[in-house]
């Protein structure tokens, strides 16, 4: 089977997303798919998607030319780039089937319009989606004849059917994933040791990136009635963070800014309890994510606080975390004080977080998407 990835992203990228898109690309290589990656020509890193992320295997990666790199002007430059990116892709693809090659199309919702055109290509296209849609011309026109659907939780699978009912795709949803062998647990000492962290001073950690979707501010708050515990925040610098959130920091607050995905593994090993946010105020937080984040925590070996979203409630359930109210910076500071401080009572929830973990992986979600895409 030869897939052609569609992805209107810059790779690689240090942001989340490229490391999904890296991960599945590996996956289904090693699940016998002939994938090459398809992505605009932009300034980034000058390694391998293979070297940056530390895959298995190496990705074939077409940059397409000319896509002018105007994604970070803002809005109009995003869409200008974006546009560009779309009609390329649709050139590219045309070529390789006039050419006589059969290949199906692997694409990502990155945006809400640079996908609407590879129908035009008439080859049988499957789209990721990581989020609900806008009735628009563009997704409409996708919707008419893309072959399949996969969402990262069935909350999005439901909003789309209501969205798009005419629509003759098949859906599935499949959650995001965790490489098993990469975030196997670690000794805390040692890893405080290598990290130059306390080895005495109970520490909490959010890993994350810096988004105001995410309900960043409940944690000056949380932090602020636990003086006794280190909030880590590993994701960016606290000047970010402080313009993020607008809100004064305490003293109890830590910053590690953005580190290598690979030393992600000392820093739960370091923590006694990781943190994954979540706030009502915002649709994506409240409904659509599915945080890498929380399934690396889950082979992490450490006790797991989670915000209550739906979002967060369709991965994991209370036998596997302790939940906190959205957006409740009491609840939060209350269940991390719980989580460090009742090691016995919290055991189980860490044997049932582990055991959780061993059973997602990107392997088994990309040999899934590729039955759903065989049949």
């Amino acid at each position: 089977m030869k897939l052609y990835y569609i992805a209107n992203a810059r790779m690689p990228t240090e942001k989340a997303h490229g490391i999904q898109i890296a991960k599945m690309c590996e996956a289904f290589i090693e699940a016998g798919i002939d994938v090459s990656l398809v992505v605009p020509s932009r300034a980034t890193a000058m390694q391998s998607i293979q070297e940056f992320y530390a895959l298995r295997v190496s990705v074939p990666t077409i940059r397409l030319l000319p896509v002018p790199d105007l994604y970070t002007w803002g809005r109009l430059g995003y869409r200008i780039s974006s546009y560009f990116f779309m009609a390329a892709s649709v050139v590219f693809l045309w070529r390789k089937k006039i050419k006589g090659e059969n290949f199906i199309v692997y694409t990502v919702d990155l945006d809400n319009f640079s996908s609407s055109a590879l129908p035009l290509v008439s080859v049988p296209l499957f789209s990721e989606m990581h989020g609900g849609k806008p009735n628009t011309f563009a997704q409409r026109f996708l919707f008419r004849s893309v072959r399949g659907i996969i969402a990262i939780n069935p909350i999005i699978v439901e909003e789309l059917k209501k969205t798009f009912p005419s629509s003759p795709a098949r859906y599935c949803a499949e959650s995001n994933g965790v490489d098993n062998a990469g975030f196997a647990p670690a000794d805390k000492k040692e890893a405080r040791k290598r990290l130059g962290l306390p080895q005495e001073e109970r520490i909490v950690l959010y890993a994350g990136r810096f988004f105001d979707w995410k309900g960043l501010e409940i944690l000056p708050h949380a932090a602020v009635l636990t003086p006794d515990i280190r909030w880590y925040v590993v994701g960016g610098d606290k000047e970010r963070f402080a313009e993020l959130v607008r809100e004064p920091l305490p003293d109890a607050m830590y910053f590690a800014g953005s580190r290598p995905h690979d030393e992600m593994r000392l820093w739960y090993a370091a923590a006694d309890a990781l943190v994954v946010l979540g706030t009502k105020r915002d649709t994506q937080s409240r409904l659509y994510t599915s945080p890498m984040k929380l399934f690396e925590y889950l082979l992490s070996d450490r006790p797991i606080v989670a915000s209550g979203t739906p979002a967060i409630r369709q991965i994991v359930s209370e036998q596997e975390v302790l939940f906190y109210e959205p957006d409740n910076a009491k609840d939060l500071a209350d269940k991390a004080a719980y989580a460090i401080g009742h090691g016995a009572d919290v055991a189980g929830r860490v044997a049932a977080a582990e055991r959780k973990g061993r059973g997602i992986s990107w392997k088994a979600r990309a040999e899934r998407i590729k039955e759903f895409m065989q049949k």
